[in-house]
């Protein structure tokens, strides 16, 4: 006969498996199948080329380390959302295998069991009830927000990680608690730094408690500074400290949070609705999206109902959840919900911090994340409180209701975010890129953003299929804000000297760009190629341009100004060169370096002295005394001031004599000395080194 324990496991093995080929599709299941990750969203298929940079290349230390997905602003395995155990794990067998390979659709598996096995484990413990145990375990795994988490941010989806620490927690015999602490913290570092934070929250809950209990607080404290050196020795080993932390902050602490309606929204903007009863609510972002499906939400509030109803005849306390060591359930739920309290994405209160807490609460930004412990212990209060105060028969009778409502409510938004559609991606790549993969040892972008670029996501299912190239065109979660500015200032420095080198291969980011490369390189041997939906350079590779290359290229000129008429800029403006950044969407575009380039084609029947107008804003954080600039128009000085001794003023007039007009196109160059970023001021962790804020500029007639 079966073992009980082992029939369980064997059961949540299936469920797991044949649940696996519902999500992520039979045709992607295997580890040769690659092709879905690279047509899904960014970060996925971010994951699947962090993955395969790193296998590909030679052991280093830290042990994480992925020195060719970035170049300089590489870091490691961690930030790339690859699951570094596994990555690990996988590598060590490497040598053996001589395909590209993924093992995500094993990582959605093993959550899935996970998930199943350690609730069954929790509420076994709490019920000794086995086949109670084994149908409760399904509201854990039938959790909406998981899924969503496993359909965009994989090693977010690690959930059981949460499940561990609880079961260590409540349930784990005092003997065993040591160690089990051990595992589940380093295993979260191997898996994600949130999961890490949260683990060591309810780990110091869990001490602190036991301090007060045991009169001995001092030692709990001792076995925590322990932990956390331990911890950061792990996270030193596999790649943690290849960035700093302030390159984590993207956006400020609290915005990306809880809203107070977010368990019962079923829907994240931008995303299909995860409920077939529920509406839904204005304001869930991708990190506040934390619907509990309307399984969990009865079985919640049919608890807590009876629970203050007092409908049940035995004291709460029985029940040990009236303790020191629950603190971490408020702290983590105001935590998520942040100081920036909304309701239905009405703001409705908000508190300052000092600028130092708001940064350093912003390296975990996404606060919405923090409320996972706070809903997993509900549904574990909720399944033991329904079991003791029903019979057997009536308590499993409602977990399976529930369970019924739970699977209605959610089947079809797991349906509509599954992979299992996702089973190819476009592969007729033109010819070129197989010419760079023999032909260049690097590829970069004309642009180099700090996080998500715009190309990568078309780039990158073509780099998916190229072998032995370097690249820096990467997503990055804590990306060297400051080595991706010196990748900017250096690619522009290279194009004022005319020096490419020639084994790098470039993406040019935007028109603007391809104008001033055109410009400053039209008499030289470099090829420029529009293929695949991207612009591309090749240093001395004129000769490989097709006839449909030559005609897209000749047909790329500066942009025509028309004489007296304002023009307002933005990013990524039609008279923007180089050397020019975002201002957060806002009125205006930032000079950013020493270089920076304004083009545009004047009439063609105009020969005489014009004037230019700039309208600007000064960065004003700079108080250098060589803060100065200078612009050339077609390489002529034309005017010459020193910023700082003119904080006052947002005009600039350029008397332009016709001499300097040989043709109708004029290129305007504008070179700073004595920049300094927001980071160097402190006032923001921007490394860009700002000059003005470009509003608009105005081509007018002399009198």
């Amino acid at each position: 006969m079966i073992n009980k324990n082992y029939l369980t496991i064997l059961l949540f093995i299936l469920t797991s498996f044949f649940l696996t080929i519902f999500f992520v599709g039979l045709n992607n299941i295997w580890f040769q199948s690659t092709d879905w990750l690279y047509g899904s969203s960014s970060d996925l298929i971010n994951a699947q080329l962090g993955w395969k940079f790193f296998s590909n290349d030679i052991w280093s230390f830290p042990l994480g380390k992925n020195p060719k997905y970035g170049l300089e602003v590489s870091n490691s395995i961690i930030f790339t959302d690859s699951i570094p155990l596994l990555a690990i794990i996988f590598k060590l067998f490497k040598k053996f295998i001589f395909i590209d390979i993924q093992y995500f659709s094993f990582w959605i598996f093993l959550n899935f069991f996970l998930q199943l096995f350690l609730g069954y484990k929790i509420i076994l413990k709490a019920t000794n009830n086995n086949l109670f145990s084994f149908i409760s375990s399904f509201l854990f795994l039938l959790c909406p927000f998981m899924f969503f988490r496993l359909s965009h941010h994989l090693s977010l989806g690690a959930h059981w990680l949460i499940l561990f620490s609880l079961y260590i927690f409540y349930f784990t015999d005092e003997g065993k608690k040591k160690l089990y602490w051990y595992i589940v913290i380093f295993l979260s570092i191997l898996v994600h730094l949130y999961f890490t934070l949260m683990i060591f929250i309810i780990y110091s809950a869990y001490s602190l408690e036991k301090g007060v209990k045991n009169r001995n607080l001092i030692s709990e404290i001792f076995e925590l500074i322990i932990k956390i050196f331990a911890s950061l020795f792990v996270m030193y080993s596999i790649g943690y400290f290849e960035s700093s932390p302030v390159n984590k902050i993207s956006v400020g602490y609290g915005q990306k949070k809880l809203d107070l309606l977010g368990f019962f929204d079923p829907q994240p903007d931008g995303f299909n609705t995860w409920s077939f009863f529920f509406f839904n609510l204005p304001d869930a972002s991708l990190e506040g999206f934390n619907y509990l499906g309307a399984g969990n939400i009865i079985l919640i509030l049919f608890s807590l109902i009876i629970l203050f109803k007092k409908k049940v005849h035995r004291n709460l306390s029985n029940y040990n959840y009236l303790r020191i060591g629950n603190l971490y359930l408020p702290l983590l739920l105001l935590w998520s919900i942040s100081t920036n309290i909304s309701l239905m994405g009405e703001e409705i209160l908000s508190f300052n911090l000092p600028k130092y807490l708001y940064g350093s609460l912003s390296i975990f930004s996404a606060t919405g994340r923090f409320v996972w412990p706070v809903i997993y212990f509900l549904i574990i209060f909720s399944i033991i409180f329904i079991f003791k105060n029903f019979s057997a028969k009536n308590s499993l009778i409602l977990i399976l209701l529930c369970i019924t409502i739970q699977i209605a409510d959610i089947a079809n938004g797991i349906d509509k975010n599954s992979f299992r559609k996702k089973t190819s991606v476009e592969k007729n790549y033109d010819e070129i890129w197989k010419f760079i993969e023999k032909n260049f040892s690097k590829i970069r972008t004309t642009y180099h953003f700090n996080n998500y670029g715009p190309i990568f996501i078309k780039f990158s299912k073509i780099l998916g299929s190229l072998n032995n190239l370097e690249t820096d065109i990467i997503l990055n979660a804590a990306m060297d804000r400051d080595k991706s500015a010196k990748l900017r200032y250096d690619f522009v420095n290279k194009v004022v000297l005319k020096s490419m080198p020639e084994d790098t291969a470039y993406i040019i980011d935007n028109l603007g760009h391809l104008k001033q490369l055109k410009l400053t390189f039209m008499n030289e041997n470099h090829g420029f190629f529009f293929r695949d939906g991207l612009m591309i350079m090749l240093p001395n590779q004129k000769k490989k341009m097709n006839r449909n290359d030559i005609r897209q290229f000749d047909l790329i000129s500066p942009s025509k100004v028309i004489l007296n008429e304002k023009n307002n800029l933005f990013f990524k403006n039609k008279f923007l060169g180089f050397g020019w950044s975002h201002n957060f969407g806002n009125e205006g575009v930032w000079s950013e370096g020493e270089n920076s380039f304004l083009l545009m084609s004047l009439p063609d029947t105009y020969k005489d002295d014009l004037i230019i107008k700039i309208n600007y804003d000064l960065y004003l954080g700079n108080n250098n005394d060589n803060f100065a600039l200078k612009i050339f128009a077609n390489e002529n000085l034309v005017k010459e001031l020193n910023l700082n001794k003119n904080r006052k003023t947002n005009e600039i007039f350029l008397n332009l004599e016709k001499n300097y007009l040989k043709s109708n196109v004029l290129q305007l160059h504008l070179k700073f000395t004595g920049l300094i970023s927001p980071f160097e001021s402190f006032e923001s962790p921007d490394t860009r080194k700002l000059g003005i804020l470009l509003k608009s500029f105005e081509v007018l007639k002399k009198n």
